[in-house]
């Protein structure tokens, strides 16, 4: 689905006259909430140089959305959150240069791989209306009751964004759920 069709059905769940761009600012922020609840894993590779510290990583990667760092068979601690001694292997990620630093350095060619969560990279805009939600395509209906509670919510109707939200957000938590579950098979 694209934000145009999400508009349209919405629209047909709460008739309104709310601006179109108001709907694409409601819209963006549903996008960006859908990955504050549900973390999908996505992993980045990135070949390791003998004593080289600093590796550039994908402009989608943030530290609080990375949770696993292994440089060949050895796992390294984020230098930020985790408890480190000093034999331990950390690391530690700069979100202004997408820059993973490792400390120590690798001491041998090796292959690197980072997991982290995905986040919404799209901006929708007005005029752009056939743009796609970054939500995998089996989610994109959830945006439809979403944003029908935004509008119902700008038309103080609390119980109609009420029973909106409720089923947006437990399609979400189902959904978090399933991910959750995934990683630990």
């Amino acid at each position: 689905m694209n934000i145009s069709e999400i508009i349209a059905e919405a629209d047909l769940l709460v008739p309104n006259d709310a601006p179109q761009a108001d709907k694409v600012v409601w819209l963006n922020a549903i996008n960006q909430d859908f990955f504050n609840v549900v973390k999908i894993p996505k992993i980045a590779r990135f070949a390791c140089v003998v004593a080289q510290s600093d590796y550039a990583l994908p402009a989608d990667v943030r530290s609080k959305n990375i949770d696993l760092v292994l440089i060949g068979m050895s796992s390294y601690k984020n230098l930020n959150r985790d408890d480190i001694t000093p034999a331990q292997n950390a690391y530690s990620f700069a979100d202004d240069t997408k820059t993973l630093s490792l400390y120590p350095a690798p001491y041998t060619n090796l292959q690197g791989f980072l997991r982290y969560r995905r986040i919404a990279t799209t901006n929708f805009t007005a005029g752009n209306l056939g743009a796609v939600p970054d939500a995998p395509d089996e989610y994109h209906w959830t945006y439809i009751p979403a944003l029908a509670a935004f509008i119902a919510n700008s038309q103080d109707d609390s119980v109609k964004a009420g029973n909106y939200e409720a089923q947006y957000k437990g399609a979400w938590n189902v959904a978090s759920q399933n991910y959750q579950a995934g990683e630990r098979k």
